[in-house]
């Protein structure tokens, strides 16, 4: 059952990146110039490690494990899945968004700020909704035979920011969200 509490750090890892994308559209809205990087760097995050890795594992290994076991667990699992498909347009949208606001100008700004605040209302509430249901759920159907192949499955995951190993790759974005995020998580001024 690792795999649990490796779902849990990962949705709280992902809370903390829509968290960092909630202030920073707050900045804008205060009349700070944004940082397109710091944007480019945590819509790298999203793609590269939730809709790459966590959500497909959900969908290959956790949810049919689950559906074998607990069959009347068939429309939530359904309607989890169908979320994974649906964040996936929002994220796109989103990066469609961002690319016109980069472009164009304030002019596209109204329209990334409310892609971005769609995405992660949408992705926390699909999250919680994991937790809430799926979670308890599988705690309780699931057999060791089937958590050693989930756990086996979820511990290859290496998250690029939150993770044991540290990717250079995203140490720059790490450090500009250090700076702005406010203590005790950064060393930035407060975020309202």
């Amino acid at each position: 059952m690792r795999a649990i509490s490796i779902i849990k750090s990962e949705h709280k890892n992902l809370d903390a990146v829509l968290y960092s994308l909630d202030k920073l559209i707050e900045e804008i809205d205060d009349g700070k110039h944004p940082d397109f990087g710091i944007f480019h760097g945590l819509f790298t995050y999203i793609d590269r490690f939730l809709d790459r890795f966590h959500h497909p594992k959900e969908n290959h290994y956790l949810f049919p494990k689950l559906l074998a076991r607990a069959p009347e667990s068939e429309s939530i699992i359904r309607e989890l899945g169908q979320q994974h498909t649906e964040g996936e347009i929002l994220f796109v949208e989103m990066l469609k968004a961002l690319s016109a606001y980069e472009f164009s100008g304030a002019a596209e700004y109204p329209h990334f700020r409310d892609t971005v605040l769609r995405y992660t209302e949408f992705e926390r509430r699909h999250a919680q909704l994991e937790e809430d249901e799926i979670l308890p759920r599988a705690r309780e159907a699931l057999q060791a035979a089937d958590w050693e192949e989930i756990d086996a499955a979820f511990e290859q995951n290496e998250d690029p920011i939150f993770g044991k190993k540290w990717n250079n790759e995203f140490s720059d974005l790490l450090d500009k969200l250090i700076s702005r995020m406010p203590a005790p998580l950064g060393l930035g001024d407060d975020w309202k």
